[in-house]
């Protein structure tokens, strides 16, 4: 399923990319030329999307011990810092132009382009959320948000077009900074998503702790796990990466079983990891027993 929502991506991208150069040129608008390479991008980063998400249904070997989780959220990284550049030189631009005396466009043409592109934006878009959550795949959640950008911009686009068709005499000599405006405005309003998803995937990549929900929960369902094993303490670190999550708990063991077997110690560890099942794997989840308080931490 998530193979088919990438291609689904490839095509569309390719498609609406095609779809916002052709209709650029023809009505000289910057802000579809924008939506024409905010698609291209996508394009290409969906490429780029397919073979890691091949790569990250690997096994762990010896140049990557701990599995491929972790060219999930550096491709998402990735695709946020390609985004974030797109939409600054698309500011950049339009700012110059507002220096420049703006542009002229055909409001007719762009908004017949703009009606074609939200709408198909929006279905992609629906079409892929309704993958994500059915997969848990964040790649293609992130492709998901990318095209309800690429959306969000092209309704933004129909609207303004509309009312510069329909009203575009009353403006004047303001006619002209209607497309650079728009672009700066698109741009500002959706800047902070990919900012947003860089960030939550660069902490993923760095190691970082996940969002507290999700400590809060994973901590909750361990207290429950331990609810019969013999620990007077314990601690819990917890790393996400991508769609897997890694666990590594130490448990203090109470005076009385400090001297317990190696046999028992690996009934109180396979109970655990029973217990653990929904949120990791059993390669995903060490468990260390101690009689040292000092390294519980």
């Amino acid at each position: 399923m998530e193979t088919r929502g990438l291609w689904l991506s490839i095509v569309g991208c390719l498609i609406m990319a095609a779809l916002g150069f052709g209709f650029s040129h023809w009505t000289g608008s910057e802000a579809i030329f924008l939506d024409g390479v905010f698609s291209l991008v996508n394009f290409v980063m969906s490429l780029v999307m397919l073979a890691v998400s091949r790569i990250i249904r690997r096994d762990a070997d010896r140049h990557f011990p701990f599995g491929y989780a972790s060219f999930e959220p550096a491709f998402n990284v990735l695709q946020s810092m390609v985004i974030l550049g797109v939409m600054l030189m698309a500011l950049s631009s339009a700012v110059a132009a507002l220096y420049q005396g703006g542009r002229t466009l055909d409001a007719g043409r762009a908004v017949i382009y703009a009606a074609i592109a939200s709408t198909g934006c929006l279905a992609v878009y629906l079409v892929l959320r309704r993958i994500a959550q059915k997969t848990g795949s964040t790649m293609i959640e992130v492709d998901a948000f990318a095209w309800m950008i690429d959306g969000i911009l092209s309704a933004v686009v129909l609207c303004a077009f509309a009312l510069v068709w329909r009203f575009g005499d009353a403006l004047g000599g303001w006619l002209p900074f209607v497309d650079s405006w728009m672009v700066v405005a698109m741009v500002l309003v959706m800047l902070p998503v990919p900012a947003r998803t860089l960030y939550r995937n660069l902490m993923e990549v760095l190691l970082a702790s996940p969002p507290i929900d999700i400590q809060r929960e994973i901590r909750r369902a361990f207290r429950d796990a331990m609810v019969d094993i013999p620990g007077q303490n314990w601690s819990l670190s917890i790393v996400k990466t991508g769609r897997s999550v890694y666990l590594h708990a130490r448990i203090l063991l109470n005076e009385e079983h400090q001297h317990a077997c190696i046999d028992q110690v690996d009934e109180w560890r396979e109970l655990l990891t029973e217990r653990m099942a929904e949120f990791v794997a059993e390669q995903e989840f060490d468990v260390v027993f101690t009689t040292d308080a000092s390294y519980i931490g």
